[in-house]
């Protein structure tokens, strides 16, 4: 397997980031996530790997939106939920918290590469 690290980022931590996803998932081919991933979000089937592309891929942003950084832990709480309901208000998506397929696939379209996260987000593609 070859094995790609770039520098992706200004932030501090996020080239770390990105290599720790390419061990988890490789290195995406394009902004399109998975048909069928489960949708992440309070009372959604969450994984840890899902939550946790998700808090990169939020974090990725958070200059944009306007939230701060959060904790990249694999674990769904208030500051992932708030983060993403920036990101939904920044993108003009429905505000609920919940990353469903066109949540899924605006994250991984914004982010341009997805940190290798498309086969945890959901999409609609």
């Amino acid at each position: 397997m070859k094995t790609r690290i770039a520098k992706v980022g200004a932030k501090a931590g996020t080239t770390v980031a990105a290599a720790v996803c390419l061990a988890v998932g490789g290195w995406g081919a394009g902004a399109h996530a998975a048909v069928g991933a489960p949708w992440i979000g309070y009372g959604q089937a969450n994984t840890y790997n899902g939550v946790r592309c998700v808090q990169l891929l939020v974090n990725d942003l958070s200059f944009s939106t306007g939230y701060h950084t959060v904790a990249v832990d694999g674990s769904f709480g208030p500051d992932t939920n708030g983060a993403i309901r920036a990101f939904q208000s920044w993108e003009h998506l429905p505000v609920d918290g919940i990353v469903g397929p066109n949540t899924g696939a605006a994250l991984l379209i914004a982010t341009k590469d997805g940190y290798g996260c498309n086969a945890y987000v959901p999409s609609n593609h």
